[in-house]
């Protein structure tokens, strides 16, 4: 994919005023308003261009604020993009297609920064001689600190260099993880054949997780 044009309408509200009861200024962009992604370099960054021509026009209807209007944003965007393939190309969009809009590296972020602040209130707390959950505190703030640097590698897809071996990571994730899966299944079948007839000629045999 090298180059990529959007064109779309928009409607915008400039809120320049002071005053709680002042109308806005509402600008609509019509059919001039165009982004255009530009990844003709192919260096992991993409240079995003947008064109427009506003027109100011009175401000009607009802405007959704907040969490709520950024759910029904992208899940009207969703539908649209599904329907616009049905309508162009006759097919459906795979549910493969429709997580590319969702950002795993910021659900990570997220995550991460959630574990970090729930740990540093128990690390407080436990300082404070509250609370004594020394494994839960242990637990949140290790794995937060594993997904920081997790994230780390999102910013090495900004060079040329590390952007192929990311995607590659990336494409090949899937399959790493069906083998790990496939190889886990005959680890447990090794441990308990051995366990079970080797275990009991063996002095040391307590169990499976001590004698393994």
């Amino acid at each position: 994919l090298v180059q990529v044009d959007i064109s779309f309408t928009l409607k915008g509200i400039d809120l320049q005023a002071i005053h709680s009861r002042e109308v806005p200024d509402c600008y609509s962009f019509h059919n001039t308003a165009s982004i255009t992604f530009d990844n003709t370099a192919h260096s992991g960054k993409i240079k995003v261009y947008f064109n427009s021509e506003a027109n100011i026009e009175e401000c009607k209807g009802m405007n959704i604020s907040g969490s709520k209007g950024s759910v029904i944003c992208k899940k009207c965007f969703l539908n649209r993009f599904i329907n616009f393939f049905l309508e162009k190309y006759k097919r459906r969009v795979c549910d493969a297609d429709q997580w590319e809009f969702i950002n795993g590296w910021y659900i990570l972020v997220t995550i991460s920064d959630l574990m970090t602040i729930i740990g540093s209130i128990l690390k407080m707390e436990i300082k404070a001689k509250n609370l004594t959950n020394y494994d839960l505190c242990s637990i949140l703030l290790g794995t937060s600190t594993l997904f920081v640097w997790v994230g780390v590698i999102r910013y090495l897809g900004y060079f040329q260099t590390y952007n192929v071996l990311i995607l590659t990571m990336q494409a090949s994730l899937p399959k790493v993880l069906r083998f790990c899966a496939c190889a886990g299944m005959i680890y447990l079948g090794y441990t308990f054949c051995g366990w079970i007839v080797l275990g009991p000629y063996h002095e040391k045999d307590i169990g499976v997780t001590l004698g393994y």
